[in-house]
């Protein structure tokens, strides 16, 4: 840290004069009364804090014991260098509007005392840092700087985050940006810790009730960073307005369906949380969320981003949100089934989906006969769009035998037969006794054709 503060200069150099002789005060009164910082573990019932990969804890390990004095919020009233400090706040036309009055944003206002402000945010951070009771020049430079570049700032950021249920990249993706400002990326500490309390995502406790275990599939999210002007009770707007609490509902869905097309996979969208940085200055703003309802997914088949196809799913996210696409009644009904396919755990259900997906696809494309059966439109819709398909690289007539078998299987479950009695083959014309393999393949035929149709322009205006 000194080294990030080497040639560092206070913006209110009085203010910082002040603020050092009180905390060389304060030092020195800790150390007569108290001898030396005590710190241990202590329960906290306000943030889960990240143990390990996939291990979180409601306590805080190392965390310094005030005594009792030090947490009375009037304790630095005590002392008489106080009165320095208090002057050249109210000498600063900005600072002496951003303490001792509701600070924030126009739509989260909280008290800012001073007193417990230089607590929080200079006496214990250098408590910390030190591990004694003895003034730091160091460690007093780099609180102090933290606090006055919040104490003056103009703007507030903050992160809104939906978490992806069933979702990991492989190893060398970091992040996936979109566009409008929306990353996919790992969420920090502290957004795991609120999507842990407002259950947007999936928890086990261990051992406990303050440790809970958040599997490394829930641990990402679709964000977007923005800010807002600082204000306080003086200058905050007559009729606040609230940002939007269903701004990234729609381009998460997005996602979900763009990465189920790619991927596959079960990936769901959750609940949107809003919450301030980690490291930012607290402006008044604490996580909240919108405690909406909390899709399914299949713990047994999450969505796997490879680094291959991070493009793909950037130029199907696109595709998505165009107009023509959004118009075109019959592909949103085929992409809805798709995805609830895709998050349902029971082999039949998801078939029942996907074969409603295929009908939808292909009994009305274009160039096709008019009357045929609807197995053989579906089969002879397949067969044209893919049969040269890169990626499936499977003959016709392996295309044509799976989704004839599928059509079966469809007709036996929804007319109440048994479809287990039918002999089952793969793509790849392998023998299985797994439903699931089956269902698997038709998916990975629907989102191919699907993602071609995306591509090929076959929805275009």
């Amino acid at each position: 840290m000194a080294d990030e503060l080497v040639g560092y200069r206070a913006r209110c150099p009085q203010l910082h004069a002040a603020v050092a002789q009180l905390m060389a005060a304060v030092f020195s009164d800790l150390a007569a009364g108290d001898g030396a910082p005590v710190f241990a573990t202590v329960p906290d019932f306000g943030e889960w804090h990240r143990l390990g990969q996939e291990s979180f804890v409601a306590i805080r390990r190392g965390a310094w014991q005030m005594p009792g004095r030090v947490a009375d919020y009037r304790f630095v009233d005590t002392f008489a260098e106080m009165a320095a400090v208090r002057a050249a706040v109210a000498a600063d036309e900005v600072l002496r509007e951003r303490v001792d009055c509701l600070v924030g944003v126009e739509f989260a206002l909280t008290l800012r005392q001073l007193g417990w402000t230089l607590v929080k945010h200079v006496l214990e951070p250098m408590v910390a840092a030190i591990r004694s009771y003895r003034f730091d020049q160091d460690a007093f430079d780099a609180a102090y700087s933290r606090l006055e570049e919040g104490l003056l700032a103009t703007r507030a950021r903050l992160v809104e985050v939906v978490p992806l249920n069933a979702f990991t990249p492989t190893a060398g993706i970091e992040e996936v940006t979109l566009p409008d400002g929306l990353v996919l990326q790992a969420m920090s500490d502290r957004q795991v810790s609120a999507a842990i309390g407002y259950l947007a995502v999936p928890i086990a406790f261990a051992g406990g009730p303050n440790s809970v275990t958040v599997s490394r599939f829930h641990q990402w999210a679709l964000t977007r960073c923005t800010s807002y002007p600082v204000c306080s009770a003086v200058d905050a707007p007559a009729q606040p307005t609230a940002p939007d609490p269903g701004a990234l509902v729609e381009p998460a869905s997005l996602l979900v369906t763009a990465l189920r097309l790619v991927c596959g996979g079960s990936v769901t969208a959750t609940r949107a949380i809003r919450c301030p940085p980690d490291d930012d200055f607290p402006q008044g703003m604490g996580p909240t969320a919108s405690l909406s309802a909390l899709p399914a997914f299949d713990e047994e088949r999450p969505t796997v981003l490879g680094q291959e196809q991070v493009e793909t799913v950037r130029e199907v996210y696109g595709l998505l949100a165009h107009s023509a696409v959004r118009e075109n009644r019959g592909l949103q009904t085929a992409l809805r089934r798709l995805v609830l396919a895709g998050a349902d755990r029971v082999p039949t259900d998801r078939l029942i989906d996907l074969m409603v997906c295929s009908e939808v696809l292909f009994i009305k494309l274009p160039g096709l006969p008019v009357d045929p059966r609807k197995q053989d439109k579906i089969v002879a819709g397949a067969t044209a769009l893919l049969a040269d398909d890169p990626v499936l690289q499977a003959p016709p007539e392996r295309l044509e035998a799976l989704l004839r078998l599928g059509y079966r299987l469809r007709n036996d479950e929804v007319h109440g037969d048994d479809p287990s009695r039918r002999e089952l083959r793969t793509l790849t014309g392998q023998p299985t006794e797994d439903l699931s393999a089956v269902v698997d393949d038709i998916e990975r035929v629907l989102r191919r054709a699907l993602v071609r149709l995306l591509s090929d322009g076959v929805v275009e205006q």
